[in-house]
């Protein structure tokens, strides 16, 4: 069943995107990947992760493009940053390093093609909406079929689960 969830998950990132014309589809396809859990407790709170770290990073990388330019001393800044950002708080999500390399999925691409200003903003956004979009993708499939298990399949709920008799 999980890698039936993952398989889904991907194949449906991989078409939906290619239909809405978008060429890099890399980062949703991780997102899914990262994110898909048997456990729905453990989907719930990856998914927040997530969502949060790559708000920060994405945030930090386009605040330090707007404010330093795109260059590596930019990125460094906004690394250490994300990282102070993100280990700073008592009850931020344990997958804190997401922060960190988000920043560098939405500013190195820019830094290597040594795009302008506006190109760089568009491809920060874009990879982060396609962080975003799997990671949806990837939480709405786990409680859609961990729904139809609970439902059709309560016999199996404990293996599927990933959680051991008490």
């Amino acid at each position: 069943m999980y890698p039936f969830r993952i398989l889904l998950g991907c194949t449906i990132v991989w078409w939906s995107l290619y239909y809405l014309h978008d060429s890099r589809k890399i980062w949703a396809v991780i997102s899914v990947i990262v994110v898909t859990d048997p456990d729905i407790d453990t989907l719930r709170i990856g998914t927040i992760s997530r969502i949060v770290n790559t708000l920060v990073g994405c945030l930090t990388g386009i605040f330090f493009i707007w404010a330093a330019g795109i260059n590596f001393g930019s990125l460094m800044a906004a690394i250490a940053v994300s990282v102070m950002l993100s280990t700073s708080f008592k009850n931020y999500p344990s997958s804190w390093k997401l922060a960190p390399s988000t920043v560098a999925i939405v500013m190195v691409p820019s830094i290597s093609e040594n795009v302008t200003w506006q190109v760089a903003m568009q491809l920060s956004l874009a990879r982060t909406g396609e962080v975003l979009y799997g990671t949806l993708v990837a939480f709405l499939l786990g409680v859609v079929l961990s729904s139809v298990r609970k439902k059709y399949f309560p016999r199996f709920e404990k293996e599927f689960s990933g959680k051991q008799e008490e």
